[in-house]
């Protein structure tokens, strides 16, 4: 016998495996991330990768990417309403990449405190906005910024993480935030999506 809760969760399964073929989708994570879980998705992901076809700037642009969205959420995302920080081991985002056509994309979500939106929307549409090599340029003053952890005191890398991104797109940044009823407006869901 087949209860009908159990039914509804199949089906709603199948209906979301069918989409992430539809969209694509190579490379899917969704729940906790930790620096042991990065390390174990960026080796699956090598090898997803690898069976796409990549070709070799791709393959070091995707994982790249990758590697630079997963540590925006380790460090940036905030935890989910009513969370215990003592129980809680990682952060909450999900990470796909997929391929249309010759391009692939990937695609970041998180929880983010409503009170850094501003501050986000700022450095994105600055990087948005910049020349392929503005943004080389940008990166390599970074690279060269001592004063940056007096000037930014949340930001831990500086940007080179939205500049590496950025850099090896093909099309400017694209990010969006959806309100979280549930945290009374104290997050919102932050997407940001590149195009390799």
């Amino acid at each position: 016998m087949v209860h009908a809760g159990a039914d509804m969760n199949l089906n709603t399964f199948e209906i979301f495996q069918a989409q992430a073929q539809a969209s694509g989708i190579i490379f899917y994570h969704s729940g906790e991330f930790t620096g042991a879980i990065i390390t174990a998705a960026a080796e699956s992901l090598k090898h997803r990768i690898e069976e796409s076809g990549a070709s070799g700037p791709a393959k070091r642009k995707l994982f790249s990417t990758f590697v630079e969205m997963a540590q925006n959420i380790l460090h940036y995302a905030a935890l989910p309403p009513g969370a215990d920080p003592a129980f809680v081991h990682g952060k909450p985002g999900t990470i796909g990449i997929g391929k249309c056509g010759d391009d692939y994309w990937v695609v970041c979500v998180n929880r983010v405190e409503t009170a850094h939106i501003a501050r986000l929307s700022e450095k994105l549409d600055a990087v948005r906005s910049m020349s392929l090599e503005d943004i080389r340029k940008s990166y390599r003053a970074q690279l060269h910024n001592t004063e940056h952890a007096a000037q930014d005191t949340l930001s831990k890398g500086a940007g080179l993480g939205w500049l590496t991104i950025a850099r090896d797109s093909k099309q400017p940044l694209e990010y969006s935030f959806t309100s979280e009823p549930e945290s009374l407006g104290k997050t919102a869901f932050f997407f940001v999506k590149a195009v390799i």
